[in-house]
């Protein structure tokens, strides 16, 4: 039924929907659960329950909105457009904001959740990513890591460990430890352990230690000293026994 004047009113009732068109505006409405489509001049508006669509325009501006339900936390908002090679996706949901952009094999993607930003470019195992909390930042390329703190530095490749703190420098490789710091430098493999202090040097290992401090000591369960032409011992006192 054709409208000839703006101020008629017409209502078509039908037993899954109901059209009413008045002043230029088309309303659409399902009669179950809530949804409808409006229509007019400047505007174009799609509502069910868990979503709404809406285009309107003003004299020197066009706007688009998307909204999904306060009640409805699975809900998502997805962009994707394919290409022969490429294809780019948008997700707006919840849970985060998701933006991925390449090709399968080398896919870039910025991804920002509750209380943490990732920028990733590549294949998980191999490829690089670069991990933003309100207390870290850790760039990482394959298994090489590094993570910036408050606290210090720390990177990682593979069994090897780096730790930058205002306390000194550790490294870790396997079963050998190696710290240096204010007091001096210790280094440790296995049983045998060197540490350069200020107060002197002391070595230990599995069947002696050697100290050089105020005083010299060297201990071990079996001892021998040997020159091959010239062995000498200085001291104001020297003592030898067994």
């Amino acid at each position: 039924m054709p409208m000839t004047n703006t101020q008629e009113r017409m209502v078509h009732l039908c037993s899954q929907f109901q059209v009413n068109a008045v002043d230029g505006v088309v309303d659409i409405a399902a009669m179950g659960p809530a949804g409808s489509l409006t229509l007019s001049g400047n505007l174009v508006q799609l509502n069910s329950p868990k979503c709404f669509f809406s285009m309107n325009t003003s004299e020197e501006a066009g706007f688009i909105q998307l909204s999904t339900a306060v009640g409805a936390p699975e809900s998502a908002i997805t962009l994707v457009a394919n290409g022969e090679v490429n294809a780019a996706q948008c997700t707006v949901s919840p849970q985060g904001i998701l933006l991925m952009y390449g090709a399968p094999e080398a896919l870039g993607y910025i991804q920002v959740a509750d209380g943490e930003m990732i920028l990733g470019m590549g294949p998980s195992l191999s490829g690089s990513l670069i991990a933003l909390t309100p207390e870290s930042i850790t760039l990482k390329v394959g298994e090489t890591t590094l993570t910036l703190t408050a606290e210090g530095i720390v990177s990682s490749s593979g069994a090897t460990t780096v730790a930058v703190t205002p306390e000194g420098i550790t490294e870790e490789s396997g079963p050998v430890v190696r710290a240096l710091g204010v007091e001096g430098h210790t280094l440790e493999a296995g049983e045998a352990a060197l540490a350069v202090e200020m107060s002197g040097l002391a070595a230990t290992g599995p069947s002696g230690s050697l100290v050089f401090d105020a005083s010299g000591e060297v201990a071990a369960a079996m001892l021998s000293e040997s020159g091959d032409a010239i062995l000498a011992q200085e001291a104001a006192m020297v003592s030898t026994g067994s």
